[in-house]
């Protein structure tokens, strides 16, 4: 029995040196920044190594549904200085004859059949900020990159973002897991802005989003140990 419990004991050592899960995002801080042609002549930046896609319901896609602010990521998120950027979306850039707007703000990453992915992010808003939605959301993607019909797992985060914290934007960290079902190939993670409109009232309206972390989370050091155990019980069993 005391050689039993020295084995389970190694397990667990084990497995504290490999606890902290990578991140499977690039740029998953938005700090890398490309400069994006709004209109002809005027730039903005947007985070790199995303896909940005923007559209209001009347007048189409159009490009200044969101972009890429040093002011958008301030603490409690992460401080990733020189260059800590967050996202900042414009629901006010939506309404009247264009249409609502909405944003999406996405990036694919191989993924495994079978796996659970979190991902983990942050988000906050402005006091007079209107949408229907504000999404987090993982998605699984076949081979020919489209969505797997009821997989996946999407967070409206609308009724939580004006809960008061004491935190600039009422900044709060939301997580959304989800196993990729069979015939995954890529894993998605994204965030979008669904109809924002122009609130009458004025002032505030950001929806700011920073800091992501999709990962696969290994096993605690207390499963590995229990894992353990049961195996090596059933070897002395079969003994």
């Amino acid at each position: 029995m005391k050689r039993l419990l020295a084995l389970v004991a190694s397990l667990g050592v084990l497995a504290c040196g490999s606890s902290q899960a990578a991140n499977l995002l690039a740029n998953g801080s938005l700090d890398l920044t490309y400069q994006q042609e709004i209109v002809p002549g005027f730039f903005l930046p947007k985070p790199a190594m995303w896909i940005n896609e923007g559209f209001r319901t009347i007048s189409g896609p159009y490009e200044d549904e969101m972009s890429s602010e040093p002011w958008a990521g301030p603490s409690p998120t992460p401080d990733t200085n020189p260059g800590d950027f967050g996202v900042f979306f414009k629901a006010f850039s939506g309404g009247g004859v264009n249409g609502p707007a909405t944003g999406h703000l996405y990036q694919d990453n191989a993924g495994t059949a079978g796996l659970t992915y979190t991902l983990t992010g942050w988000a906050g808003a402005e006091a007079n900020y209107l949408a229907a939605r504000s999404i987090f959301a993982v998605e699984f993607l076949d081979a020919g990159g489209n969505e797997i019909a009821l997989s996946g797992f999407e967070l409206d985060l609308t009724p939580f973002l004006f809960t008061p914290n004491g935190q600039p934007f009422n900044y709060k960290q939301f997580t959304v897991s989800a196993v990729a079902p069979a015939g995954t190939v890529s894993v998605r993670t994204r965030v979008s802005m669904i109809d924002g409109i122009s609130n009458p009232a004025g002032g505030g309206q950001a929806f700011v989003v920073d800091d992501f972390v999709l990962a696969v989370p290994e096993p605690s050091v207390t499963s590995l140990a229990i894992l353990g155990m049961a195996g090596l019980l059933a070897f002395r069993r079969r003994k």
